[in-house]
């Protein structure tokens, strides 16, 4: 919607909004990958959403490689479907970890109080 803002009081006239020259929509958030660059995406990053498509495979990258956009770590990438355009449910092994962590944590703490006890 535009609003059209009239500061001289002599100049007071009439202005059909609807007949204002309609302006371009702005353009999509984000870009599309070309055939070569859908072919080498195989990882995208969690955080920005960036996707990997450098001719080096991102296996080996090394530990310290960080997202060129955000500098996220590369333990914050997962795998990337080139159909969905969305990352791989299940390509981190980080869930499975922490709810291995947390039981064997109660675990620790429930054998703690029953020695207190």
């Amino acid at each position: 919607m535009d609003f059209v803002v009239v500061r001289d009081p002599k100049a007071v006239q009439t202005i059909d909004v609807k007949r204002l020259p309609k302006r371009p929509a702005p353009p999509r958030f984000g870009k599309k990958l070309s055939a070569a660059q859908k072919e080498r995406a195989t990882h995208i990053c969690v955080d920005c959403g960036y996707v990997y498509t450098l001719p080096t495979p991102f296996a080996e990258q090394g530990k310290d490689y960080q997202c060129p956009q955000c500098q996220a770590p590369r333990s914050r990438f997962a795998k990337y479907d080139v159909e969905t355009g969305r990352a791989v449910a299940g390509s981190g092994g980080a869930p499975l970890v922490t709810a291995v962590a947390t039981v064997l944590g109660l675990g620790g703490i429930a054998y703690a109080l029953v020695q207190l006890l």
